[in-house]
């Protein structure tokens, strides 16, 4: 069987065909809100994403290399997750604007000599052993000397969000550097009532 070509309109044929074609209003308007959730993504970005990824298997079930059974919601959404997966691990390493990197090196001050040692040793490893994302940037950023307002523009993000997930990067900081934060921090850094220890 050939491949469909992208820009030729797809013909969906048979009880597949008719499948796909009912179910779509429910995946269409189920979708990109999971991929939002899932991906903190714009809506819009959701969307694009999930109709690419319902013609990539609807093309796939019209030429035969894909069969997705009974279960052909799940098979979409799958589909779709995927599809976001490899669309957005390119995005992920978020470039800050120049004009933030600008202010940025206006703003450098001397550090203390301990302090410098402290932050090479033990807080830039910690740092770097975070998963790649935004709390890791959130991080990166407020390293370098940025202010909320400055950090949030440059990842997109409203204040609100900044805030949540400086805190839960921190919290992961202090249980990374847990032996070296003094005792009253670690408690300070509760979890459910419980103090880090």
């Amino acid at each position: 069987m050939s491949d469909v070509p992208p820009d030729e309109p797809l013909r969906l044929r048979g009880s597949l065909g008719q499948r796909l074609l009912e179910i779509y209003p429910a995946y269409i308007e189920r979708a990109p809100y999971a991929l939002r959730r899932t991906f903190r993504i714009s809506l819009v970005q959701g969307q694009d994403v999930a109709q690419e990824a319902f013609l990539r298997v609807a093309r796939a079930c019209v030429t035969g290399r894909a069969v997705p059974g009974e279960h052909l919601m799940a098979y979409l959404l799958g589909a779709a997750h995927n599809l976001a997966v490899s669309t957005f691990r390119r995005e992920r390493s978020v470039l800050v604007a120049d004009t933030v990197l600008a202010r940025l090196q206006e703003r450098r001050s001397p550090v203390a000599t301990g302090d410098l040692r402290v932050l090479h040793e033990l807080v830039v490893p910690a740092i770097e052993e975070m998963a790649p994302g935004s709390r890791r940037r959130i991080v990166e950023l407020q390293a370098r000397g940025l202010e909320d307002g400055e950090i949030a523009e440059a990842l997109g993000i409203s204040l609100e969000n900044l805030r949540v997930q400086r805190h839960n990067a921190i919290v992961e900081l202090r249980r990374r550097l847990g032996r070296h934060c003094r005792p009253q921090r670690r408690k300070d850094t509760a979890v459910h009532g419980k103090g880090i220890r």
